[in-house]
């Protein structure tokens, strides 16, 4: 029968079908999972986000905390003054200001106690003079009982140094912390830096110059006009002219130049001719040189003609401003006494105030040589943090700003060629003041040695010997050998 192969065969068929149909059921089934671990593997990637957020805000955290503010006034932490921490100290300064001055430097260290980021106080005080100040160091050497500060001569530091009394100054002013920069170094005149470093202690910086003054001739502007000359002499043979002149025109042995006895005058007179008064490594004394026999036998010239004086009686400022002398020298300090004279003696004449001026002494050189003369201050030997204290003040009280300041207090002259700059006002209202500016670069000094105090009193003794008619080689000789041998003496050579 032709049927059942028939429903065998669409049997078969639908059998096919349904194995089919099943195979394709189960290729899709397998398809499905890899897309969808796929897709899960792609939102697993949220947390590597996550992962980055936070390592960026940890970076932003120490950044803000990287470096506190350095403290004010903190230590150095490195070179020879690291650790030494001069804040809250109290520097007590030994001065012989007195007068109006004082009252202007009282001024000015209250000003420094009460804006110094240190906290430094300085208790400055008035101990009489130099040689009170000398007498009360000596003793504060012995007991171990110094101030902090202090202010002397060249040849007080020699003392004082001898018995271990100072500080050297040099690590303080060259530290790259609390020194000066090399600019302001630059700014100080180079004379007066130098005049207290000390070759016979090994070059220590023994103190630090606030202010000086110069030696400097005073001269009469009107009478010199009205004797026919237009200007002071620059030389000593136009000095010598103008002086006699004068004399000529008194007619009582007096207008001429009145002598000047002190050692500081035979040291402005030997470097006007172009001497030293020093030897060549600043160690002794060379009285005996051509230029000092040069200079004393001029003056002795001017004696034995009358055309110079001597007058024992006082300061000569009041000879000067009633004419009895056409020249003086001296300190540029007593300008304000000359200043006040000369007006006196106008009133009580009933005249015209003369004019006067200030110049260097006449010189043989090509430009003048300045005899520059000074107290400096000086940093006992006390504790590291005193004397880093001490050092702090005296770098503030040479600045430009506070230097002029003073120089207007004191009549002084700065110590350092941008003061000037805040001087202007007062130069030009203080004409002597200003003449002297040009002066100021042609500075020398006299000896700093431990026994030129005594010197000094050989030397004004040797002056009136030869004006009295002793041979001058002879007596320069002698005054060079017993100053050389007192020299070594307290030297202990």
């Amino acid at each position: 029968m032709k049927t059942p192969k028939l429903v065998l065969i669409l049997s078969a068929l639908l059998l096919l079908a349904l194995v089919a149909t099943a195979c394709a059921k189960e290729t899709e089934t397998v398809v499905e999972p890899t897309v969808e671990p796929t897709e899960e593997v792609v939102v697993e990637v949220v947390p590597t986000e996550e992962v980055v957020e936070p390592t960026v805000e940890a970076t932003e955290e120490v950044v803000v905390t990287e470096e506190a503010p350095p403290e004010p006034c903190a230590p150095a932490t490195e070179g020879p003054l690291a650790g030494v921490d001069p804040r809250g100290q109290t520097v007590v300064w030994w001065h012989q200001i007195s007068g109006s001055r004082q009252e202007g430097l009282d001024a000015l260290v209250a000003e420094f106690n009460a804006s110094n980021e240190c906290g430094i106080t300085v208790e400055a005080q008035n101990q009489g003079g130099y040689n009170d100040i000398r007498d009360k160091m000596n003793a504060g050497i012995a007991t171990g009982e110094l101030p902090g500060l202090i202010v002397g001569y060249q040849n007080d530091q020699a003392f004082y140094a001898l018995a271990g009394g100072l500080a050297d100054i040099n690590p303080y002013m060259t530290d790259s912390y609390w020194g000066l920069s090399a600019e302001d170094e630059a700014d100080f005149y180079a004379a007066f830096l130098q005049q207290s470093v000390h070759p016979a202690f090994d070059n220590m910086r023994l103190g630090f110059p606030p202010n000086r003054s110069i030696e400097v001739m005073f001269y009469n502007q009107t009478w010199l006009e009205e004797l026919g000359f237009s200007g002071p002499p620059t030389t000593p043979e136009e000095f010598r002219e103008m002086a006699c002149a004068a004399t000529a025109a008194n007619g009582d042995g007096t207008g001429g130049y009145i002598l000047r006895d002190d050692a500081s005058g035979t040291a402005a007179w030997t470097f006007a001719f172009g001497g030293d008064v020093l030897n060549a490594d600043g160690t002794g004394y060379v009285y005996n040189s051509q230029a000092t026999i040069d200079a004393l036998a001029f003056q002795k010239a001017l004696y034995d003609e009358g055309c110079a004086y001597f007058f024992t009686e006082g300061y000569p400022n009041t000879e000067f401003a009633y004419r009895r002398a056409i020249f003086t020298t001296g300190s540029s300090s007593g300008m304000p006494y000359y200043a006040g004279d000369t007006a006196t003696a106008a009133t009580e004449l009933g005249k015209p105030n003369d004019v006067w001026g200030i110049a260097a002494i006449p010189h043989t050189t090509p430009d003048p040589v300045i005899n520059v003369y000074g107290g400096d201050v000086m940093i006992p030997a006390t504790t590291p943090e005193t004397q880093l204290a001490a050092w702090i003040f005296v770098k503030w009280y040479t600045t430009p700003e506070v230097q002029a300041r003073w120089d207007k207090i004191s009549g002084y002259f700065p110590t350092r060629a941008s003061t000037w700059d805040y001087l202007g006002d007062y130069v030009s209202e203080n004409t002597q003041y200003g003449q002297a500016i040009d002066l100021l670069q042609f500075g020398a000094f006299e000896p700093q040695l431990i026994s030129y105090q005594s010197v000094r009193d050989l030397t004004q003794q040797a002056f009136n010997e030869i004006m009295q008619g002793a041979d001058i080689q002879a007596t320069l000789d002698a005054l060079t050998e017993e100053a050389n041998a007192l020299q070594a003496e307290l030297m202990g050579q």
